[in-house]
């Protein structure tokens, strides 16, 4: 490069850096909180995915206000514009200095868990989120006065804010949590928000004389408002256009939620993979504002009608299918999908003196659908029905922006002409083709229990795809499947209801000689129906497994005094079977659906038909505990489980420590550690070994003929008094391998005991 040539980089590289910096920093420290917060209020709220939803929506409506906030104080506040944004800065990191550091004292358990949830986050994080929001419109309305003098478009800054926010995602997982414990990050994420204040402040002090020179020329124009440039543009943006942007926004935002929601419930409820999808919604809007994006751009708008057919297409089985090729083909679809919404949406942005107004209309649609699939479904739809609504709305997104292929008219007298609706199928149906291949495949090698389910709603929505050249057909079509998969040809159950913790179910066994109490696709209980059964304890706590070692030791030393036993977890009550006329037994359950279900005869009895009725405490267990006397329990059972994803805030050096204290000195600990995609056993060993204690494992495995009900399952079990441990021992017992560190409050790296075969 020349010195001319260089010399002329100068001022612009000087005009881009300062407003680049901070709104790179401000996407970084955004998306970074996220996942930060999430793991501070999750122990809090029992682990439910709903956590995360209601979190996206937070942050959704958040960012809805700041951008709101950005647009007027670039188009009405002028030179005091920045001014009032870095008092509002400056603020942010006064509230992040007097922010609550016990999270836990937070909790209102009277109030409803959604808005209690959502009153937490603005204690801990409102102001501070608010001020990152407002950066990238804020500061690219500075950049686009400040580029007045260079052709820089501005719209790049938004690809690059969203480059931040996946930065922040791939590094919080990989490179933050499992170096840093809560604690060390909450400061060291403050230090960076001061970073952004000193960065805010160079690029106000950059852009306020440039304000100040525009508001006086503004101010000796004679020209009429009216007849400006600006307003000129402004009136070529009619409600149409900016309805088509709110719903190629909303779409995939509420996908967003609505996949992840999907897979926590139905599929794999693992909150490491709420990161993902995030991350690949980042990415969406990186290709969509990238100068070099429109191949790619026109690749997904091809590929999106197949893809969103994918999605669709485990709904009717999703408990069948592969977890991981079904995992992955789902966040895939998802990722098309988006950036081809956001693709179509950064193709139809208008002129940069519009920019604010353009991404506060963006953020509107985010923020609708996030509302939608957090506040209003768990409210409505006793089901995910969300996630086909949404579905249906990205094939109507579709048909408003993608041209209908042009057939050439027939001749006369040739009968019906059905080309309109085959046209273009091979850039529809190859990919769908493919991607169904993989999936047969996955089907087969994984012998996955789908079979002729998953060949049906694979070949349904083949054929759908190969018809569905027409946009409108295929949106119509679709939603008539969905229609039929969501009331029609839905199994019968006896129950179904929903709240913050999940979907739950009642519904018999395909054999009748069951009741099952399920949560998404894991079974939380079952009773047999033979009336001559029906106080034999079933699935995970047969009897002839560790849960009968566990109360045959009770009970043999607790011989002539009472005994007290505590659960965390209800279920179905299967373990109130074991209650015997000396016996107290109270359960903490933190749904109060499972609690409606588990104490109604109507569907189980366990409740019911015990020699002394147990104790049912509403509320998550380890808040509870905090009440309990010391030495209160013979044996405290942990069995608190949503889903697969384990409530690590029971297993944690803290929370062990007030197990035990309520559990007596000759007592038992015992964990419930079955789970299909995390070795719980070595973090909560290392805990309980550090305690003083000694951990023993034992699994049951029914073998190859089980009886009804019966499960295989996997049980941690401690004590400190060596009669009981020989009890163990005789009982098949055997030591287990602990971590080198347990989890604790401030430090939990899940992700290294992720059993990645599965």
């Amino acid at each position: 490069m020349t010195a001319r040539a260089l010399a002329a980089t100068r001022p612009l590289v000087g005009t881009v850096l300062p407003f680049a910096l901070p709104i790179g920093l401000s996407a970084f420290l955004l998306f970074s909180v996220q996942p930060l917060i999430g793991r501070l209020v999750l122990p809090i709220f029992g682990g439910a995915p709903a956590v995360w939803a209601t979190m996206l929506f937070f942050f959704q409506a958040t960012l809805l206000v700041g951008y709101l906030y950005g647009h007027l104080s670039v188009t009405r506040l002028g030179p005091a514009g920045p001014i009032v944004h870095l008092i509002l800065a400056s603020l942010g990191l006064l509230a992040l200095i007097v922010a609550p550091s016990e999270i836990a004292a937070l909790r209102d358990e009277a109030a409803a868990p959604v808005l209690d949830l959502i009153r937490i986050l603005f204690l801990i994080i409102g102001l501070p989120a608010f001020v990152l929001t407002t950066t990238t419109p804020l500061v690219s309305g500075w950049f686009e006065v400040a580029r007045a003098r260079h052709e820089a478009d501005p719209y790049w800054l938004y690809a690059l804010s969203n480059g931040g926010s996946l930065l922040a995602l791939i590094a919080y997982p990989l490179v933050i949590e499992p170096r840093l414990g809560l604690g060390d990050q909450r400061a060291i994420w403050a230090i960076g928000y001061a970073l952004l204040v000193v960065a805010l402040t160079v690029a106000a002090m950059r852009v306020m004389p440039l304000l100040r020179g525009r508001a006086a020329a503004t101010s000796r124009d004679a020209v009429p408002a009216a007849a400006t440039s600006r307003d000129v543009l402004a009136a070529r943006i009619g409600w149409r256009r900016r309805a088509r942007w709110v719903l190629l926004a909303a779409v995939p935002s509420g996908l967003l939620s609505a996949v992840t929601t999907f897979v926590a419930t139905d599929l794999m409820s693992a909150p490491l993979l709420w990161v993902i999808p995030l991350a690949i919604y980042l990415v969406s809007f990186v290709i969509a504002f990238s100068p070099r994006g429109g191949a790619l751009i026109r690749m997904a708008m091809t590929a999106a009608p197949a893809m969103l057919t994918l999605l669709w297409v485990p709904y009717g089985s999703a408990g069948g299918w592969p977890v991981l090729a079904i995992v992955a083909m789902e966040f895939t679809a998802f990722g098309i999908v988006a950036t081809a919404l956001h693709g179509r949406l950064a193709l139809d942005r208008p002129h940069p003196s519009q920019l604010t107004e353009f991404y506060l209309v963006m953020s509107a649609g985010g923020a609708l659908a996030s509302a939608f699939v957090a506040l209003v479904a768990p409210l409505v739809f006793p089901g995910v029905w969300e996630y086909p609504i949404l579905l249906v709305a990205g094939l109507v997104a579709l048909a408003l922006v993608a041209p209908t292929p042009v057939i050439a008219p027939r001749g006369p007298g040739r009968g019906l002409d059905f080309r309109p609706f085959f046209a273009g199928v091979q850039g529809r149906f190859l990919p769908y083709l493919g991607a169904a291949a993989l999936l047969s495949v996955a089907l087969v090698l994984s012998g996955a229990l789908a079979g002729e389910a998953a060949a049906r709603w694979l070949l349904v929505g083949g054929l759908i795809l190969l018809v569905g050249a027409r946009p409108w057909f295929l949106a119509i079509a679709t939603a008539f499947v969905l229609a039929l998969a969501t009331f029609v040809l839905q199994p019968s159950v006896d129950f179904r209801a929903r709240s913050f913790f999940g979907v739950t179910e009642v519904l018999p066994s395909p054999d009748g000689k069951l009741t099952l109490l399920m949560n998404g696709t894991t079974v939380h209980g079952s009773q047999s129906t033979d009336p001559a059964k029906r106080r034999d304890a079933l699935s995970y706590y047969v009897s002839n497994g560790p849960v009968g070692d566990l109360f045959q030791i009770v009970a043999t030393r607790s011989e002539g005094r009472s005994s007290a036993v505590a659960v965390a977890g209800l279920g179905g009550g299967a373990i109130a079977a074991y209650i015997d006329p000396k016996m107290t037994m109270t359960f903490f359950e933190i749904d109060p659906v499972v609690i409606a279900v588990a104490t109604d005869g109507r569907y189980f009895t366990y409740i019911d038909d015990a020699p002394v009725a147990p104790v049912v405490v509403e509320g998550d267990a380890r808040l509870s505990l905090v009440d309990v006397p010391d030495a209160s329990y013979d044996l405290l059972l942990m069995d608190a489980f949503n889903s697969d994803s384990p409530p690590v805030h029971l297993f944690t050096a803290e929370a062990i420590a007030d197990e035990l204290r309520v559990t007596r000195e000759d007592g038992l600990l015992a964990f419930h550690i079955s789970n299909r995609y995390y070795d719980l056993a070595p973090p909560i060993a290392a805990a309980v070994t550090a305690a003083g204690l000694t951990v023993l494992e034992k699994s049951h495995d029914p073998g190859p003929v089980p009886e009804p009900g019966e499960t295989p399952s996997r049980w941690l079990a401690a004590s400190s008094d060596p009669d009981t441990l020989a009890a163990l021992e005789a009982a098949g017992w055997r030591p287990t391998t602990a971590a080198d560190r347990p989890f604790t409050d401030d430090y939990a790296d899940l992700l290294r005991y992720l059993l990645i075969g599965n």
